[in-house]
């Protein structure tokens, strides 16, 4: 039986066997700041799909810039 990774199975294991060794995970953390900038910076109606609401996912990308600079300690005083 064959099992489907799971998208929390699936990160970690790119976050841990990568073959370019620990550089992957630097390149998920700046892909992560990019998009999250990027969905921070527009407006909630215009990230509006007929899949997801623009509201949260403003809100995600809000939260995850948010928690990015606190762990990167960039998080203004």
């Amino acid at each position: 039986m064959n099992h489907r990774q799971t998208n929390v199975e699936f990160i970690v294991d790119l976050m841990e066997y990568s073959a370019h060794g620990a550089l992957i995970q630097a390149f998920v953390i700046h892909a992560l700041e990019q998009y999250a900038r990027r969905g921070a910076a527009a407006t909630p109606e215009q990230l509006d799909t007929g899949l997801v609401s623009g509201h949260a996912w403003h809100g995600c990308a809000v939260e995850v810039q948010r928690k990015l600079a606190r762990r990167l300690g960039e998080e203004a005083s």
